[in-house]
């Protein structure tokens, strides 16, 4: 799902206008328009991160296509994709088995603690 189409889904779940959200971010509702329908994809930092504040998501939720959020009162389920990104951001160098590594590692410090306790 686009950054747009979050924006739109988003702000018609918080019963809000594209003029009601413009207010609040200090942008004309043609700016809201534009960034629903994919007209303009650089929408600045800022303004992402006043939305997520707004609705509640992380800003990672609304810049990545493929990120996908549950809002805290459904469950709330971390992805992959979700982890990868806390860790190592967008860098392209980071692989599959890097990954796994990190997953294999966070197993071993869990099972070293559960040792230690009993």
């Amino acid at each position: 799902m686009t950054i747009g189409n979050k924006i739109k889904q988003l702000r018609k779940a918080a019963h809000m206008t594209q003029t009601q959200l413009g207010d609040i971010l200090g942008v004309k509702k043609n700016a809201v328009s534009k960034w629903e329908c994919g007209r303009v994809e650089d929408i600045p930092a800022g303004k992402i991160k006043a939305m997520a504040k707004l609705f509640d998501v992380p800003p990672s939720y609304l810049i990545d296509n493929d990120a996908v959020y549950f809002s805290r009162s459904s469950e709330y389920r971390i992805t992959d994709e979700d982890i990868k990104f806390a860790l190592f951001g967008n860098d392209p160098d980071v692989t599959d088995e890097m990954y796994e590594d990190v997953k294999q590692f966070a197993a071993y410090i869990a099972l070293r603690q559960k040792m230690r306790k009993g």
